[in-house]
């Protein structure tokens, strides 16, 4: 059985849909091929999974608390948009991956553990 047809996940074609299924806490989100392009070029992506694992085994851990730290100092002070700090700032808790049709997922962290 394919993941589309087991799981519940909502289509973002904005920054505004984006930002409305973060404050819903969606746990899947799928962003179309017509705002991918304007997402990545505009948004602060999080750590791969592999980079991430990296940074906390050298740093036993404290570079995921002191990175969150300086994230939110620098994206304070950042030049963007209130409605992209946002994006920028919430994407971090969400895993982002390919999707089919030239489309990305993202998906909660926190289902990883």
């Amino acid at each position: 059985m394919e993941w589309k047809d087991s799981k519940e996940y909502i289509e973002v074609n904005n920054a505004e849909e984006l930002l409305s299924a973060f404050n819903n806490k969606e746990s899947h989100i799928v962003i179309k091929k017509g705002y991918k392009e304007e997402f990545l070029n505009n948004t602060e992506l999080p750590f791969t999974e592999n980079e991430l694992m990296g940074l906390q085994l050298g740093s036993g851990g404290g570079a995921t608390i002191g990175g969150s730290i300086i994230f939110a100092i620098l994206n304070f002070f950042s030049k963007g948009s209130k409605k992209q700090k946002k994006i920028d700032s919430r994407i971090r808790n969400y895993v982002l991956k390919n999707w089919k049709d030239n489309e990305l997922l993202l998906y909660l962290r926190q289902l990883d553990y």
